[in-house]
């Protein structure tokens, strides 16, 4: 996976219609609409994003190598 920021949002359109808008970029001033077939895509890489970060948090919380020190 490459290591760029990517930045998200998702908006759900109206409380009574479920139709959810998505929009992806570099930064937030860059951001553009998904095209609903490439939501999908979006969307997972949004979850692999997601996955490493609680891969990483777990790491952290269990001690691994990059823990912070409890002793002070």
């Amino acid at each position: 996976m490459k290591n760029t920021t990517q930045v998200y949002v998702m908006a759900l359109n109206s409380p009574s219609r479920k139709t959810v808008r998505l929009w992806t970029g570099a930064s937030i001033n860059s951001l553009r609409h998904c095209f609903s077939k490439k939501i999908d895509r979006t969307l997972a890489e949004m979850q692999q994003h997601m996955d490493d970060l609680q891969r990483a948090i777990r790491v952290l919380a269990t001690g691994g190598s990059y823990s912070i020190n409890h002793s002070r």
